[in-house]
């Protein structure tokens, strides 16, 4: 990628090479973005756990107006930061939901043989990897420190990840 005004840019190196577009793109984005702290991410995990706690048995407009009342209240945080904070647990809780749904589906196909089973478990293999370089393209967005630390917490964030996508796909 050609040089460009932002190249000495301290915290976000440009180490993108070739025409990968979404590169220089996720590296624009970065630059854009903050990072997320343990602080905060307790504060997102605080957030979505009472918003959760309040509208998984009733998901009425109205519900949900006082749990998103409630959840910024407790949280402590600003609604901006909310939804910035929630975009990013959602691209990497979705991702990771991915990974594990594949997982549990290579795992699954190891105990058939066939070859038929065979190239679905490569088709599988080959996705499961696409997922892994889609979440480490991740920190080229939001800072591989954020994605470091997202991952160690990866369990609870699927979770809720889950949980919310169930509440807010109700028809």
């Amino acid at each position: 990628m050609a040089p460009s005004l932002f190249d000495d840019y301290v915290d976000v190196p440009n180490v993108e090479t070739g025409a990968d577009f979404d590169a220089a793109d996720d590296r624009t984005l970065r630059m854009a973005s903050q990072p997320v702290d343990k602080a905060l991410l307790d504060s997102l995990i605080r957030y979505q756990e009472t918003f959760l706690s309040l509208v998984e048995a009733d998901a009425t407009p109205e519900s949900m107006a006082r749990a998103q009342t409630a959840a910024l209240a407790d949280s402590g945080l600003t609604l901006k930061t909310v939804e910035w904070g929630l975009s990013v647990l959602r691209a990497f809780g979705g991702r990771r939901w991915t990974a594990q749904r594949l997982q549990s589906k290579l795992t699954e196909l190891e105990a058939t043989p066939g070859p038929e089973v065979d190239a679905l478990r490569q088709r599988v293999q080959n996705e499961l990897l696409k997922q892994e370089r889609h979440t480490e393209a991740l920190g080229r967005r939001y800072g591989a420190d954020t994605v470091a630390l997202l991952r160690e917490h990866e369990p609870v964030l699927v979770a809720l990840h889950t949980r919310l996508t169930k509440v807010l796909s109700r028809g």
